[in-house]
């Protein structure tokens, strides 16, 4: 048997370069932030988020988000996230465990199937309104447009 000779190799199994180690030990973080904080830890934070955030957040969302992330399993990001934390947690309006940090990481980088948003997509400051809002949801459903 073969004794592995870098780090990468024992936690993913095969060599990989630093970057890949880094994306992976990056996400396993966040992930634990978001397990760890129980949902809790931003409460008073999202307290804060003013109407008119809000207001501006939800429409970031449907511009941007609402086609693969709305209720419903014909929603492709809806469906995968259902597949992966459970029923309830599949559409992001109503998931009420997520960060503000979470939210701008995924949007930024992506995952499996979900592009990842450049800044001359969704700029800085739209990124930040669109994370306040999502993390102080769960939210009500969405009027039809």
């Amino acid at each position: 048997m073969m004794k592995a000779r870098f780090m990468s190799e024992v936690l993913v199994g095969r060599r990989v370069g630093r970057c890949a180690l880094a994306s992976v030990l990056m996400s396993a973080t966040l992930m634990l932030g978001i397990v760890g904080a129980g949902g809790t830890a931003h409460a008073a934070s999202a307290a804060a988020v003013s109407p008119e955030a809000l207001e501006k957040g939800a429409s970031l969302f449907v511009k941007n988000c609402i086609m693969c992330h709305e209720r419903g399993m014909e929603h492709p990001g809806t469906a995968a996230l259902s597949y992966l934390y459970g029923k309830g947690k599949g559409a992001l309006a109503d998931r009420d465990n997520l960060t503000p940090d979470f939210v701008r990481y995924f949007v930024r980088n992506g995952r499996g199937l979900m592009p990842a948003f450049r800044i001359g997509e969704l700029n800085d400051e739209e990124l930040k309104v669109l994370a306040e809002y999502l993390s102080a949801g769960p939210h009500p459903a969405t009027p039809a447009k």
